[in-house]
């Protein structure tokens, strides 16, 4: 995920209700302005198949690297 800062998923992300699957997750980051071709919505496409409890499951997912990760 290095064309996108998590901040841009997190924008797209930030009224969804947990838990979320993966393919819930990509929805709604497209209905809340991610077009398909958005990187933000391509790095949560990448994502693995699983359930997500909460935003740090999801920033683990989407594989930040660590100049990235917040403190």
């Amino acid at each position: 995920m290095t064309d996108v800062a998590f901040t841009d998923v997190q924008k797209l992300l930030e009224d969804l209700d947990f838990p979320a699957d993966k393919e819930e997750i990509v929805a709604h980051a497209e209905q809340n302005g991610g077009g398909p071709d958005s990187a933000a919505v391509r790095a949560l496409r990448a994502m693995p198949l699983a359930t997500y409890r909460n935003m740090s499951e999801i920033r683990s997912s989407v594989g930040l690297p660590p100049d990235e990760m917040p403190d």
